[in-house]
C-alpha cells in the first residue's frame, strides 16, 4: 500500500485525506440517522399520555426534546399549544427547518469531496504525464519503456480518485434518500400528534 501511495506522487496525500473524510462522515451520519435517534418508536404516544394526565414536567420536556428529532418537534408543539392551529403549525415548520439542517449536516461536504476526488486524481495524472514527457526530452532518444512507466505511474492518481468518488457518491445518494424518508415520517408524526392534541383539547372543553 505504501508503495502504491509513493508511486502516485504528492497528489496521493490529498486523495488519502478525502478518503478518510468520506469514511468519517459516513460513519457519523450512519450513527446519527438511526431511527432511534430521529424518530423513536412510540415516542408520540408516550408524550401524549403524559399530556393527557398532566404529568409532563419541564425537566421531562427538555430530556425528550434532546432525545431525538421527533422529540424536539413534538415538544415544540406543546410549547406553542396556546396558539391557533395555523400559527402553531407555522412555528413547528420553522423548527422543522432546524431539524432538516441537523439531518443534512456534513452531507454537502460528502458530496463535494466525492466530486473533487476524481478531479484531484486527474490533476495528478496530468502533472505526472508532463513530468514523464519532460524527462523524455531531457534524455537522448525516446525510450518506450520509460514513457510507459511514467504514464502508468501518472494514472494511479486518477484510479485512486475514482475509487474514492464512486462509493462517496453512492453514500451521498443513500443518505439523501434516508433523510427524505425521515422527514416524511416526521411530518406525518407531527401532523398526527397535532390532530390528536386538538381532539383532546376539544373533548376537555366539552366536558367543562
Amino acid at each position: 500500500m505504501s508503495e502504491f501511495i509513493t508511486a502516485g506522487g504528492p497528489f496521493m496525500w490529498p486523495l488519502l485525506a478525502c478518503s478518510v473524510l468520506i469514511i468519517t462522515i459516513s460513519i457519523e451520519r450512519s450513527w446519527f440517522l438511526q431511527n432511534r435517534l430521529v424518530s423513536p418508536k412510540g415516542l408520540s404516544n408516550q408524550i401524549m399520555n403524559l399530556v393527557k394526565n398532566d404529568l409532563m414536567t419541564k425537566k421531562q420536556a427538555i430530556e425528550i426534546s434532546n432525545l431525538s428529532s421527533s422529540g424536539f418537534l413534538l415538544i415544540n408543539c406543546l410549547k406553542y399549544k396556546d396558539l391557533q392551529r395555523d400559527n402553531l403549525e407555522s412555528k413547528v415548520e420553522e423548527k422543522a427547518v432546524e431539524v432538516k439542517y441537523s439531518l443534512e449536516k456534513n452531507l454537502t461536504m460528502l458530496g463535494t469531496i466525492a466530486t473533487i476526488s476524481p478531479l484531484i486524481g486527474l490533476l495528478g495524472t496530468v502533472v505526472g504525464m508532463i513530468t514523464a514527457f519532460t524527462g523524455l526530452t531531457e534524455t537522448s532518444g525516446a525510450n518506450p519503456d520509460l514513457l510507459a512507466a511514467g504514464i502508468s505511474q501518472a494514472l494511479i492518481t486518477t484510479a485512486f480518485g475514482l475509487m474514492i468518488a464512486v462509493p462517496g457518491l453512492v453514500l451521498h445518494k443513500y443518505f439523501e434518500q434516508k433523510i427524505t424518508y425521515h422527514l416524511i415520517n416526521l411530518q406525518k408524526e407531527v401532523s398526527g400528534f397535532i390532530d390528536i392534541y386538538y381532539k383532546i383539547i376539544s373533548h376537555k372543553k366539552q366536558l367543562v
